[in-house]
């Protein structure tokens, strides 16, 4: 029967792998139920492959604590090892948990890396149409490449020949001890350190630069500042591995599973945000229009008035552009002036406004209304979903945009 430690660590890996089954769950959610299954792109496969990867290192390091009682290859003396039978069940414990250190090492690093990837490639989308920044992602594409390989060799090459990473008598010496080799884990964190500064260099200056209000803009900073957090843990698992390690040699599972699920909700933020953010939203719109409907008892609607031909229940898709303006748009486009060089990048799908009276203004490129719009020239549209409510003495007015990762100005 495994310790009461043991049986806690157990409750805490499925407890963190359900939560980020659920995490990516709403991920996807947000996904189809905006844009439908054609808005799909690389970084949601490379995300299934990585809560794969997250699987399968949550399986490993249960086997090592659950199976393996926390054994491995190191935390022996050489008279333990002298005297230990290769008969025994502690042989056999060890043999197999050092096999299971190796393995979970490895799905640890390629699920890191994965995320990596997946947030580069949201990064690419994006940055689309701003300066300069096509540069930094085919960058990061090499950087990443690099370093995984990097942490690749040094995970196989570090003890040669390489089954002496599970070898108990004699000793194969730190290298060779996968539950606590100091250079794989010195390696892998400063890697890992290193490219989460990078990719936190691609959108963070960009944000800061932006026109969008403080409370969004700061909302996204400490979004895509999550690299930090995530490097906290890289830190505090080398330091629990190297201090620990021959005490507790389940360390390297304990921390690796943290992290890796700290990693998993920071990559997925982005996409499960919106939701929380809308869901707040229409509570707020309905307690401000039930607010309205009380208060303004002598008011009445303009589709209501005499003569007015009213056209409610319409849906109309809203593009807005505005030159030295940022906005995060359900494709996560950023929106950036023509006259620097930039483009400027529409939406993939229609916004799901609410049925509410719609009025169309069209404006050319000098700004005058009355401006007409076809579907190549170069003005600006826009559709504006609006309810209005006119009063003796004022004229009020409620609206509600919807989309994912839309920061209304």
């Amino acid at each position: 029967m495994p310790s009461e430690t043991e049986q806690a660590f157990i409750r805490e890996v499925w407890g963190l792998q359900g939560t980020a089954y659920l995490v990516v769950i709403l991920r996807y959610y947000s996904r189809f139920s905006i844009l439908g299954w054609r808005s799909l792109a690389w970084d949601d496969a490379i995300m299934f492959l990585a809560i794969v990867a997250h699987t399968a290192e949550s399986l490993m390091a249960y086997l090592v604590v659950a199976r393996w009682k926390g054994l491995a290859n190191n935390a022996m003396t050489d008279e333990q090892r002298a005297a230990l039978d290769p008969q025994s069940n502690e042989w056999y414990l060890r043999v197999n948990g050092s096999k299971t250190h190796v393995a979970g090492l490895i799905l640890y690093t390629t699920l890191l890396w994965l995320l990596k990837a997946c947030w580069l490639v949201y990064y690419a989308r994006l940055t689309e149409g701003v300066n300069n920044m096509h540069r930094l992602i085919r960058s990061g594409i090499i950087i990443i490449g690099v370093t995984y390989t990097s942490c690749l060799l040094v995970a196989f090459l570090k003890c040669i020949p390489f089954h002496h990473q599970w070898q108990i008598n004699p000793s194969p010496g730190n290298n060779c001890m996968p539950a606590i080799s100091t250079v794989q884990t010195i390696f892998v964190m400063i890697m890992n350190t290193l490219t989460d500064f990078y990719l936190m260099a691609i959108p963070l200056p960009v944000v800061w630069k932006s026109h969008l209000p403080w409370r969004k803009k700061l909302i996204l900073l400490i979004m895509f500042s999550g690299g930090f957090l995530e490097m906290a843990f890289g830190i505090l698992r080398c330091v629990s591995i190297l201090t620990l390690g021959d005490i507790d040699p389940a360390q390297s599972g304990y921390w690796s599973v943290r992290e890796s699920f700290v990693s998993v909700v920071l990559t997925n933020m982005p996409m499960v945000y919106p939701i929380f953010r809308r869901f707040i939203e229409k509570g707020l719109s309905a307690s401000r229009s039930r607010a309205t409907s009380q208060g303004d008892t002598r008011g009445y609607k303009l589709s209501s008035m005499p003569g007015r031909a009213a056209s409610t229940g319409q849906r109309q898709n809203l593009s807005f552009s505005e030159p030295n303006d940022t906005a995060w748009d359900s494709e996560e486009h950023i929106i950036v002036d023509r006259g620097q060089g930039g483009s400027i990048s529409r939406e993939e799908g229609s916004l799901n406004l609410p049925k509410h009276q719609t009025i169309g203004i069209t404006f050319d490129e000098s700004g005058t209304p009355g401006g007409s719009a076809t579907a190549t020239d170069e003005s600006h549209q826009i559709m504006v979903t609006t309810e209005y409510t006119v009063t003796e003495g004022s004229r009020r007015s409620s609206s509600t945009m919807n989309g994912p990762g839309f920061l209304n100005r």
